[in-house]
């Protein structure tokens, strides 16, 4: 009997990519970094900049040298933990499911997007 809890497998990778959103800070951000793991649903990725659970990240694939894809886009993810490591923070994030695109809101104290776990 296997101690995994989740219900999707995950892959181990370090495939480069970049992430864009909104620090904890409310400044906007864009970094490159690299997929530590992945599944169905979402991703573990770290990065410098300060971010918190329940924001929203655009995660774009990068090719092997860290070049733009010409037929790839960022897709949407929210984030379901952060974990400080360092300087920086590991993040847990999910895949935004189409039925929650009409749920962000924008927090009216600062710019930060942000949305309502179902």
């Amino acid at each position: 009997m296997t101690s995994e809890r989740r219900a999707y497998q995950r892959f181990l990778l370090h495939s480069p990519i970049e992430i864009t959103g909104v620090a904890a800070r409310g400044l906007q951000f864009a970094e490159r970094a690299y997929v530590e793991d992945v599944s169905d649903l979402g991703c573990r990725f770290t990065v410098r900049s300060p971010v918190e659970r329940g924001g929203i990240l655009g995660v774009e694939p990068l090719g092997p040298e860290g070049e733009k894809l010409v037929d790839d886009f960022p897709r949407l993810f929210v984030i379901v933990w952060v974990k400080p490591k360092g300087d920086r923070f590991v993040v847990g994030a999910r895949c935004l499911l189409e039925d929650e695109l009409t749920d962000i809101c924008l927090d009216e104290k600062s710019s930060d997007l942000k949305i309502a776990f179902k």
